[in-house]
């Protein structure tokens, strides 16, 4: 078994919302591979990835609300 190890890092308000955004992009991407694909292999690596991706995209929105407030949260291109 591989030793689990970790790295902590500081980003600015921009930064952190790219990472969440591409998290949750790519959490969509894994949902819909689950959903559809008629690859059974496939979709369980998918449903697996997906779970450990949205732990990771749960503890950092939660921290990053914290610190950035909610609209860290809000991926729109829309003008504000």
């Amino acid at each position: 078994m591989a030793a689990i190890r970790e790295m902590s890092i500081s980003s600015n308000d921009w930064e952190t919302r790219y990472i969440l955004e591409s998290l949750s992009a790519e959490m969509n991407r894994l949902k819909t591979i689950n959903a559809t694909s008629e690859d059974e292999d496939e979709a369980a690596d998918a449903g697996n990835d997906y779970i450990e991706i949205s732990g990771l995209y749960e503890r950092l929105s939660t921290e990053a609300v914290k610190v950035f407030g909610e609209q860290i949260l809000n991926f729109s291109r829309e003008p504000i």
